[in-house]
């Protein structure tokens, strides 16, 4: 999967859900370059739970659909309906999803990349085994691809 093309993606359904930031997109790039291998890996590799381009298990994916504040609303408002089968092959829902889980943090997106890349390893991943250096990286060589 080309970056731009994901990048521009991105960019069109924020806009859309009115859902847009700057920071939002990088950071949904950046957890897209790390945890799929830049759109490589739909499921998680060896077997585990995690589905998608932003590899979302189970647990999470209810959990941001039982605890967002907002999802509801703005689901009834796009015509997005909760189903945790569609993150494999429905980029689109795993954005939607994506977005709503970093807005159910109460601190702002950060701006940058190294600042982002320690959010990603701070709240995406927090308890897995990447570093935000790994996630920065990802991001650097997937984005420079042309």
């Amino acid at each position: 999967m080309k970056y731009t093309q994901f990048t521009d993606t991105v960019q069109t359904l924020l806009r859309k859900w009115d859902l847009y930031s700057p920071e939002a997109v990088t950071t949904i790039c950046m957890i897209t370059a790390h945890e799929s291998a830049q759109g490589k890996y739909r499921r998680q590799v060896g077997g585990g739970p995690a589905r998608g381009l932003q590899q979302i298990e189970k647990v999470t994916h209810d959990s941001i659909w039982d605890n967002s504040d907002t999802i509801h609303k703005r689901a009834e408002l796009h015509d997005i309906h909760r189903d945790f089968f569609l993150l494999e092959e429905d980029d689109e829902y795993g954005i939607w999803v994506s977005r709503h889980y970093l807005l159910m943090d109460t601190n702002p997106l950060p701006k940058g990349d190294i600042n982002t890349a320690l959010y990603c390893k701070a709240y995406w991943n927090r308890t897995g085994k990447a570093t935000a250096e790994k996630y920065l990286k990802d991001y650097w060589d997937w984005s420079a691809k042309l």
